[in-house]
């Protein structure tokens, strides 16, 4: 048995309009802590963590672990069709999920839960292990600079130092630039055991960014050459991170 009530629509529509930039179909874990999601996209490149957690919800009624396969595609489309001031009310019946919209007036939806083929995804305690670097910085102040590179190339170096957060692209005739200093609101360094120079896609990172909506700052993790885990997350509500695969030097 599973339902559930959520006040703020947006936690979960800004939350699933960036998993489905990835993932089209997902299996969710419904479970005591809450809502969980953990997938790769189809070519493994990026891994998405996801937990909407229970205290999330005004109500909350669940007694077993639950998995269940969900088109996101389908579930945005009606996640979308929620007013500034509907509630959600979500419940299992049988083999659907059905979404209640609550607000002027009370309009459901019945979503068909479907079998999931999983991608095999990387064991995420054994990445956690090899970051080297550990920061929290401005989300729209990184968007812009991701935003900056696109203009002049297809990916992007970040370049971390204890002072400095420096990002950079460059073309055979073009570059863009921007730093960032740390010890600011802006970018505040948390751990760090050395230097890091790591390069990303910038498409990939795009999507990503869609979910800056959700907090302020952004928590990355990162090495050399190695994939950087970005999260965004509002404590005791909802965790959404992602990581991703570094970019070969071109």
């Amino acid at each position: 048995m599973f339902e559930a009530k959520l006040n703020d629509v947006s936690l979960l529509r800004e939350s699933i309009a960036a998993i489905s930039e990835f993932i089209d179909e997902a299996e969710m874990h419904i479970k005591h802590e809450g809502i969980e999601l953990v997938s790769s996209d189809r070519a493994v490149v990026a891994v998405i963590d996801f937990l909407l957690h229970r205290n999330a919800f005004s109500e909350y009624i669940y007694d077993s672990d639950t998995k269940i396969g969900i088109n996101l595609v389908r579930l945005l489309q009606v996640l979308r069709r929620a007013k500034p001031d509907d509630t959600l009310r979500m419940k299992l019946d049988d083999n659907k999920l059905l979404l209640v919209l609550e607000g002027s007036s009370t309009r459901s939806f019945s979503l068909p839960l479907i079998d999931v083929t999983k991608e095999e995804s990387p064991d995420l305690k054994k990445l956690e292990a090899g970051f080297s670097a550990k920061l929290s910085v401005n989300s729209d102040i990184l968007n812009a600079g991701i935003e900056d590179a696109e203009l002049i190339a297809a990916s992007i170096v970040f370049t971390i130092r204890k002072d400095q957060l420096m990002m950079k692209a460059e073309s055979d005739s073009s570059s863009t630039q921007m730093e960032l200093p740390s010890g600011t609101e802006s970018l505040r360094i948390i751990d760090m055991e050395g230097p890091v120079r790591a390069r990303y896609s910038i498409d990939y990172l795009k999507k990503i960014f869609k979910a800056r909506k959700l907090a302020d700052n952004a928590n990355i993790a990162i090495a050399t050459d190695y994939p950087i885990k970005i999260e965004f997350d509002i404590p005791q509500k909802i965790r959404l991170a992602c990581i991703l695969a570094p970019r070969v030097e071109d």
